[in-house]
Order: structure tokens, then C-alpha cells, then sequence
């Protein structure tokens, strides 16, 4: 049976993406089982994960030379030691490829990067982690995971409102639109660039900028409104307390958005 012209030129995508060429029959069983859409529209990074799951050499390869550094620089853009961050790669290569026997790549639809599907992975290797640590040492207390808001946490815990900032920083997050949530959990905690973005969206860059700076705005205004709303504290008291989420506000960002992991908006 002639293989579709769709599936011929996915393939030849890959191969000009992660330099093999795969299994025709393997790869077209795999779109078959796993993909929610076209083969024209799937992204070459399922070619990837098909030869992955079959072991192919060529295919560890390309992961280990075109995906693994674009995941230990998302690592450390989310703050992850040097020590750590090879740790947490292993982690992610033992969750898609050993685990199961690779049964967790057929959780990639091809829908978005490969790149960003295991950036996600490792992100959530790296949260455990951190979670798992701040349960047994500190109870676990919100504002404990969120190291650059300490200034902000010893202000508010001076009048005994430090709860008030997970809640309007949560409520804030929950009051963005899916398609606002969606592009701050891409950005910043899978790591994706506005020039991935973009053509998931199928908008142009400007746009996808504007979208995320318009989507930090409203979640940082809705946390100063609800803090100001909710809190006791006035004037210098509330001058310094803006001045401290400002300068935590992205590792705050990062660590609720992660938390809260939205999908996509379709």
C-alpha cells in the first residue's frame, strides 16, 4: 500500500530537522496511534519521539545533541543549580525513554515542539523536587517556595497577613483568560521562545510579544489591586510592598504558573 504523499513529507520535515531518516511504516503506525490531527500539520519533533520509543541510534543522537541543551538552559532559567541541573536532565531522559518502556512519548500528539514537550517534563521533575523539599523542611508554606520574595514575605509576616500573597497572586492567575495562562506557562516555565510560539498560534512575533506583556501587565496589577484590597498596609508600607513584588515578581510568576499548569487555548 503506497505510503500517503502527507506522510512521505513529514518525514523528510525530520529528517531535515534532526538529520535521520526513520522507519516509513513504523512512523505511520505511530501518527496513527497517537496523533489528534493531519500528518501536514503534525510537528517533525513526532518523527523524533517515534524513533525514540523504537530505540532508533540515530534518533538518541539528535535528542542528545539538539534537545537535551535547549532542556538544561530552561533548567537554569528556572533556577536550577548547576549541580542540579544534570540531575533533572537524567531524570527526564529515565521518564520518556525507561520508563514503561518509553511509553510516555506517545503523550506527545505532535501538536507544539518536541523540545517543549520534554521541557515540560524536566520542569516537572525540577517542581517535585523543589515541593518535595519545602514540605519536609518548611511545611510547605506557599510563600517559602518563592526565594525572590522574601522582602515581600518578612513584610506582610510583620502584620500578620504573609497569606495574602499566594491568594491574590492565585485568585490574579485565575482571573487571566486560558489563552493568557497558556502563554505564560509556555514561556516561562516550558521555556518555549516567542519564535516557537508564534507559529503555534499562527500569529507573528509582535503579537505573540504584545500578547505576553499585556498578560503580565493584567496579572501583575490584579495582584497589587488585590493585595492593596485585602491588606492593612498604607502608604510607605505599601509603596515598599509593590517595590518587593516587583522585584520577585518573575520567579513568583514562574512558580505559581507552573502550579497551576494550564493547556494550551485552543
Amino acid at each position: 500500500m503506497p505510503v500517503p504523499p502527507e506522510l512521505e513529507a513529514l518525514a523528510a520535515r525530520a529528517q531535515a530537522t534532526f538529520g535521520f531518516s526513520c522507519n516509513i511504516d513504523q512512523l505511520e503506525a505511530w501518527v496513527k496511534a497517537v496523533a489528534t490531527t493531519t500528518a501536514d500539520r503534525l510537528d517533525p519533533g513526532i518523527v523524533l519521539a517515534c524513533a525514540l520509543f523504537h530505540r532508533a541510534p540515530q534518533a538518541l543522537t539528535a535528542f542528545e545533541q539538539q534537545v537535551a541543551p535547549r532542556v538544561k538552559a530552561a533548567l537554569k532559567k528556572l533556577g536550577a543549580a548547576d549541580s542540579a541541573v544534570d540531575e533533572h536532565l537524567q531524570a527526564t531522559r529515565t521518564r520518556l525513554l525507561a520508563d514503561d518502556q518509553g511509553a510516555r512519548l506517545r503523550h506527545y500528539r505532535g501538536v507544539g515542539s518536541f523540545e517543549a514537550f520534554v521541557i515540560t517534563t524536566a520542569v516537572r521533575s525540577l517542581t517535585d523536587a523543589h515541593r518535595g523539599h519545602h514540605q519536609k523542611d518548611t511545611g510547605d508554606e506557599p510563600l517559602s517556595r518563592l526565594p525572590a520574595a522574601v522582602d515581600l514575605e518578612r513584610q506582610l509576616a510583620r502584620t500578620g497577613q504573609a497569606q495574602f500573597f499566594a491568594t491574590a497572586f492565585r485568585e490574579s492567575l485565575a482571573a487571566l483568560t486560558p489563552r493568557e495562562r497558556a502563554l505564560l506557562k509556555l514561556n516561562l516555565v516550558d521555556g518555549a521562545s516567542i519564535d516557537e510560539l508564534a507559529p503555534l498560534y499562527q500569529v507573528s512575533r509582535a503579537t505573540v510579544a504584545r500578547w505576553l506583556a499585556s498578560a503580565r501587565q493584567a496579572l501583575q496589577r490584579g495582584t497589587l489591586e488585590r493585595l492593596s484590597r485585602h491588606t492593612k498596609l498604607g502608604g510607605s508600607d505599601l509603596d515598599g510592598l509593590m517595590a518587593s513584588l516587583e522585584s520577585g515578581f518573575d520567579v513568583s510568576l514562574r512558580r505559581f504558573v507552573a502550579e497551576a499548569a494550564p493547556e494550551r487555548d485552543e
